[in-house]
């Protein structure tokens, strides 16, 4: 098959990559475990019908990243990136500043799922500029 022609299936073409790597995970390193399995087969579900939705929907050959996107998103990359970490760093001092010894891995965690999600809604308004 030709490589644009599949290059329209990726996403479905990883979730399963995934769905495949749930099933032998769960029989390798365990009993089938059923609950994950289905939960790896409806996410499955979902991303093949996003996608056929898409490629059915898409008609015409324009790219859907062009130059100018690439270099507004690395732009955005760049600068998310400090001043998330500058902010990180603030927080440091202010508790460092505070009396504190110790930081929880809670609160770290937390501070990564917060700069992945402003950052992926940060980059989807980019991308739609």
């Amino acid at each position: 098959m030709k490589k644009k022609k599949l290059q329209k299936w990726n996403f479905t073409i990883a979730a399963l990559g995934g769905l495949a790597g749930m099933i032998l995970g769960t029989f390798i390193f365990s009993v089938a475990d059923w609950s994950a399995i289905l939960g790896a087969f409806t996410a499955f579900v979902i991303i093949f019908i996003i996608n056929l939705v898409y490629v059915k929907s898409k008609k015409d050959q324009t790219p859907e990243v062009d130059e100018r996107i690439r270099l507004n998103m690395r732009k955005y990359y760049a600068v998310i990136a400090n001043v998330f970490i500058g902010i990180l760093f603030v927080a440091l001092a202010v508790l460092t500043y505070m009396g504190y010894e110790q930081v929880s891995l809670m609160y770290l965690w937390m501070s990564v799922v917060v700069y992945m999600v402003v950052s992926g809604i940060g980059a989807l308004v980019v991308i739609k500029r």
